[in-house]
């Protein structure tokens, strides 16, 4: 994947504030080591996924057309954390489901396709990955391939490898060619998670963004940074090729998206500032469209020759957390979260250039014109450090303030110019209930000095 938040409530009695919801998915260092307290002892039954994409009522976290276009893959899930994961299979034609591949235990976050379209690939919060045949639906494979969340995957063009991203910062290629995957190399150079990777044609540059405001381009074949692009401000989540192997945009925190040159590792120019976070980004081939997806709960064309906003895709009533485009540009696809209230489905699709929604619903006037959160208005999330993950070298200096949460879809109050002591950090709170999770252990594990990064 080379992927980008207003969250609905998942039941409005019972659902914590954004703010607290992403503080619990960044204070526990290792899912799979989480107590079994935050996950719900008995979760009510849940309906399955709609059989059409204007009835879809699961999240929607990241989605892919397959190659050659006749496919859409979903990933999401009943909810954002350790709920049961949704991989689903859609003729884009005409919006209807085709295959439900069942089997990741927790909300899955990163999904490719390989470059035949006969397998895909996704990853979960929980580090899992699993292969899947596109034809029956059916699991051919799956592996803990992290002790932490998934962020995104890409197979490696003529090989038979694919790279996942996850929250430790590191980038791993995994041989995916025989039954049993086999770790074959890791990308270290990240100092926090890494969020989306883009592959060159030929698979000799890799390009990653991370939540250390860096863009890496490397050297594949040596595993080494050749380029460190800097120039966003916050954390960079979204990339895309616009030209292949020549252009690609990227999108973050800072409601930047910004046009980089891959020969010269050198940005060449600014499209219009987002509303909000810029969470999921794609663009068609021909370098005449970019679509981005966001805190806005808007996906905005861009024309990147013009540099200006040709259109906004409004109607969504909670962050657009995916978009992807088709190979041939003629079909747009977003996901967010299904709004119980407004019965607004969490999967749209869209036909270009003529921008009709496919299987489109009737949308309350409510969702037609919703307030945006200004600047001044976000109030962001500061987790505190623990002391012993400090660096040796910057223990001295205060930490850096960094927004470690999405920002709230309500106004708030400016935060404060002061960072909480690193000693009193926050009791996370359960994505389901408002009682206080488990406190994160004591010694977290080491990062391996690269992978994992941060998706939301």
């Amino acid at each position: 994947m080379s992927t980008l938040l207003r969250v609905p409530r998942f039941r409005r009695h019972a659902f914590c504030t954004l703010a607290a919801l992403y503080a619990a998915m960044h204070s526990l260092s290792s899912p799979a080591a989480a107590s079994a307290a935050e996950k719900p002892a008995a979760p009510a039954a849940t309906a399955q996924p709609a059989d059409a994409v204007n009835e879809h009522n699961r999240w929607v976290t990241g989605a892919a057309f397959s190659p050659d276009g006749a496919l859409l893959a979903t990933v999401g899930g009943e909810s954002l954390l350790y709920r049961s994961g949704d991989v689903l299979l859609w003729n884009p034609a005409d919006g209807k489901l085709k295959q439900r591949c069942a089997g990741h235990d927790t909300c899955v976050w990163a999904v490719a396709f390989s470059a035949d379209g006969k397998t895909l690939a996704t990853g979960a919060y929980d580090g899992t990955i699993k292969l899947w045949n596109t034809a029956d639906g059916k699991e051919r494979g799956s592996w803990e391939a992290a002790t932490h969340w998934i962020k995104a995957l890409a197979f490696v063009p003529g090989s038979g490898l694919l790279a996942a991203a996850s929250e430790d910062g590191v980038v791993r290629l995994w041989d995916v060619s025989s039954a049993k995957p086999e770790e074959k190399q890791k990308f270290t150079g990240h100092t926090a998670a890494v969020n989306a990777l883009l592959f060159s044609t030929d698979g000799k540059t890799l390009v990653t963004a991370s939540d250390d405001k860096t863009i890496l381009l490397w050297d594949v074949a040596k595993a080494a940074p050749k380029a460190k692009l800097e120039g966003h401000t916050e954390a960079a989540l979204a990339l895309a090729w616009v030209v292949p192997d020549k252009t690609f945009v990227s999108g973050g925190e800072d409601r930047a998206i910004k046009l980089w040159d891959t020969a010269s590792a050198k940005q060449t120019a600014e499209l219009p500032s987002q509303r909000n976070w810029v969470t999921s980004l794609a663009a068609t081939t021909d370098g005449k469209l970019i679509a981005a997806g966001g805190y806005d709960r808007t996906v905005r064309l861009i024309d990147p020759t013009t540099k200006t906003e040709t259109a906004a895709l409004d109607g969504f009533t909670t962050t657009v957390w995916a978009v992807n485009l088709s190979a041939d540009g003629k079909r747009l696809a977003a996901g967010s979260a299904y709004d119980s209230t407004g019965k607004i489905p969490s999967l749209r699709v869209w036909t270009l250039p003529g921008r009709e929604e496919l299987l489109a619903v009737a949308r309350p006037e409510a969702s037609k014109g919703v307030k945006l959160n200004g600047p001044t208005d976000m109030k962001p999330f500061v987790a505190a450090v623990p002391v012993e993950a400090a660096k040796p070298a910057e223990a001295a200096k205060p930490a850096e303030t960094k927004p470690a949460a999405k920002p709230t879809d309500k106004p708030a109050a400016k935060p404060a110019e002061k960072k909480p002591a690193e000693s009193a950090k926050p009791a996370a709170k359960s994505q389901t209930d408002n009682k206080p999770a488990d406190k994160k252990p004591a010694e977290p594990k080491p990062v391996e000095k690269k992978p994992d990064a941060k998706k939301p």
